[in-house]
């Protein structure tokens, strides 16, 4: 990364002596400048307590802003340090060990879910007494099923949305995050008939899967598993951010060296095979994985395309924003002849690309 420039520095420094310690993780001033006024309005927002004089006098607001702005400056992620992270409506608190919502998760969480409520879906995904069943595994912080929750509960009678991590520190968090968002009237409450649930729970353990889940008849599969390689981890390649690799969880982003796979898959996509076993095993309506890049997409789906729970149904492909039309300066296809999708036989599997971005999620969907 370029270094910065002593001239920006010096401009940033004139504008407010904090912001030249946000140039490092931020780059350029506007967005420094957009980072300080966050840091501002959260230390202003803190409880009472913290803030009464003497703790609260101007010297001692302005010594808990230069110790945010320090932290960023060692490239602390900006969520970890104000403790939360705008998701939709929601406002999910994060924490270290926990891996960081991300924007495209959240576009991609909201599109699915304008997607349920179609007409024509509605009746499609949910069971026969209008109960709607989601699954979310690697949940994390909950941020998936809480904004499914958040935008689905009050169009079914009965909604059932269950988020499975392998963490204790994920699962501690997303219970928090179920109770503020409650308590901050962001989801309503739930009751008998629409619940939230998180469990702990292991995508390698089939036993478990079967014995705890097995039971119900989920509707919706998500994942957003560790994808990240190995090299990429450890050397970032334009791939992964130093404060990803510095400060966020392996655990969340990298597979295990010791993950079994079936040949022919990398490494960086043994949560793929796997969940692909768990989706035939428990049959969902529709499933969603998160994906790296195109190339990771398409090495995916040329190996699952013979897989028993993808060959009877159809497969779509969307980008960072599905919701958006491509305009005519962007392939509704694969963008590049390099990453052309094929299936173990070489033939072209021709899937739809939705959206504009990068591709970042593979959705499988009933053919029906």
């Amino acid at each position: 990364m370029p270094r910065i420039r002593p001239s920006l520095l010096y401009k940033a420094y004139n504008i407010s002596p904090h912001l030249p310690k946000l140039l490092p993780a931020c780059r350029d001033i506007p967005s420094a400048l957009n980072e300080l006024r966050w840091i501002r309005e959260h230390v202003a927002s803190l409880p009472r307590r913290l803030t009464s004089a003497p703790q609260g006098s101007p010297a001692a607001i302005n010594r808990r802003i230069a110790a945010m702005c320090t932290q960023r400056q060692r490239r602390v992620p900006l969520q970890y340090i104000l403790g939360t992270q705008p998701f939709g409506n929601l406002d999910i608190k994060c924490a270290t060990g926990v891996l960081i919502p991300r924007p495209e998760t959240e576009a991609y969480t909201v599109h699915l879910a304008e997607l349920l409520l179609l007409p024509n879906q509605q009746s499609r995904r949910c069971d026969h007494d209008g109960k709607l069943h989601v699954l979310d595994f690697c949940t994390g912080t909950g941020c998936i099923p809480l904004l499914l929750y958040s935008l689905l509960a009050k169009h079914f009678p009965r909604i059932h949305v269950a988020g499975v991590d392998i963490s204790p520190a994920s699962l501690d968090l997303a219970w928090e995050n179920l109770k503020s968002a409650v308590a901050a009237g962001q989801i309503p409450p739930p009751d008998k008939n629409r619940a939230v649930s998180f469990i702990r729970g292991n995508v390698f353990d089939r036993d478990w899967i079967l014995k705890t889940l097995g039971h119900t008849g989920w509707d919706v599969l998500i994942c957003n598993p560790p994808y990240v390689s190995r090299e990429a981890w450890k050397f970032g390649r334009n791939e992964l951010s130093y404060s990803a690799r510095r400060y966020e969880p392996k655990l969340a982003l990298v597979p295990d060296d010791d993950l079994q796979r079936p040949d022919g898959w990398r490494h960086e996509d043994a949560f793929y095979a796997t969940l692909l076993d768990v989706a035939e095993l428990l049959k969902p309506k529709m499933l969603l994985l998160e994906v790296g890049d195109e190339a990771q997409a398409s090495r995916v789906l040329s190996l699952a395309a013979q897989h028993p729970y993808v060959a009877s149904r159809r497969c779509e492909l969307w980008r960072d924003h599905p919701d958006v039309e491509p305009g005519d300066f962007e392939h509704k296809g694969a963008k590049s002849s390099n990453h052309q999708i094929r299936d173990t036989a070489g033939n072209a599997l021709g899937i739809p690309v939705r959206g504009v971005g990068a591709i970042r999620s593979i959705v499988v969907l009933a053919s029906i």
